[in-house]
């Protein structure tokens, strides 16, 4: 079954069958009333790390059909914790693939940031997901259930994830259906019931996914990972701009605000010595003049490719010229880099050994 779009409202078992095919196919398998899949799927919806077992709304042998299946589809292998209030996560698939999801707590919120493939396509220079190649892609499933041991991870510190951005391994464009598939089930007001505006998508520019995601999830926030100013230095450090140039992403992105009137976020990994001088600066705010736009500056965090972060005072001389030129420029603080949790530091340890990447630091 495939995502259903636009305003219609699916049935609970429609959601059911989206989320858990399997579990959906056992109850009509075993006879059981319609209102059983309402109970089953708001189980797991609602008690994340519960197994079905403890399911007490439930009969006694359908807890038992059920339980073998799993409440989840994706284990946890392993966690980290940093000093700043950031977990990572190592989770498996039922197919072994591996994954990294990482929570991120502020004073007064809680971030979720969600991979969408096994590794990553693109091969952004800075990026180590990206040294790991493509595995596969997400099932919505496994996106949502990254949310569910999150959510589960939180509970016992009376917390509760806030917000959640589509920012982890993988290019969620390039994995469109179980992506939008599984915004619905994280906003579905019987099921977890976030706010569309508390959804981010990030993404290096995939022309014909922003104007879809555009159309059939309006409020969701829209990321693009920028990164330069002109089509040359852009395709150094993005490959993929030779198959989304920056014109045509950027032209994807005007139509996504004619669409949805929603405000643009700008992803700028500052790179020391690369796109981090004034004249870079300028030019990035006369890309941008004209446009509704924040514009997020992010020190790299120490990759492959011997990529470093700019001096303090050259990030901060950036921002400022973006703000003297009119634009809403924030300057990132890093966060998980000590667990190598920040951003692009994502690779899973098997799987980058697999395709002869070095690892480095825990988790790696």
């Amino acid at each position: 079954m495939s995502a259903q779009t636009g305003t219609d409202q699916p049935s609970t078992r429609d959601l059911l069958a989206l989320y858990r095919p399997d579990l959906e196919r056992a109850i009509a398998e075993a006879g059981h009333p319609s209102y059983r899949y309402a109970q089953v799927y708001q189980h797991l919806m609602r008690k994340p790390g519960s197994p079905l077992s403890e399911a007490t709304n439930l009969p006694s042998d359908l807890r038992e059909a059920l339980d073998p299946f799993g409440h989840s589809t994706l284990v946890e292998q392993r966690k980290w914790e940093d000093a700043d209030g950031t977990t990572k996560t190592l989770l498996a698939a039922g197919d072994g693939a591996l994954i990294e999801a990482v929570v991120m707590r502020y004073e007064r919120r809680s971030t979720a940031c969600l991979s969408s493939q096994v590794g990553c396509s693109l091969g952004c220079t800075f990026c180590s997901t990206g040294a790991m190649g493509y595995v596969r892609d997400l099932t919505a499933a496994e996106i949502v259930d990254q949310v569910h041991h999150l959510q589960a991870l939180l509970a016992p510190e009376d917390r509760s994830i806030s917000n959640i951005v589509f920012m982890g391994m993988g290019e969620p464009l390039l994995n469109l259906d179980a992506v939008l598939t599984a915004i619905r089930l994280l906003k579905d007001p019987e099921g977890m019931a976030f706010a569309q505006r508390a959804l981010s998508v990030s993404t290096i520019g995939i022309p014909s996914g922003i104007r879809r995601l555009a159309h059939e999830e309006p409020q969701v926030n829209l990321a693009i990972s920028l990164h330069a100013v002109d089509e040359k230095l852009r395709t150094q450090l993005v490959p993929a701009n030779r198959r989304f140039p920056l014109s045509e992403v950027l032209s994807a992105a005007d139509d996504h605000f004619t669409i949805t009137r929603r405000k643009l976020f700008v992803e700028y990994v500052l790179l020391g010595g690369v796109n981090d001088s004034t004249r870079h600066a300028i030019a990035l705010a006369e890309l941008l003049r004209g446009r509704v736009v924040t514009v997020n500056l992010i020190p790299c965090n120490p990759v492959r490719g011997g990529s470093e972060p700019p001096p303090g005072e050259v990030a901060a001389a950036f921002r400022d010229t973006l703000v003297q030129r009119g634009l809403n420029a924030t300057l990132r603080t890093g966060r998980g880099r000590a667990i190598l949790a920040g951003c692009g530091q994502l690779a899973t340890k098997s799987q980058a050994a697999k395709k002869g990447i070095r690892n480095r630091g825990p988790g790696r």
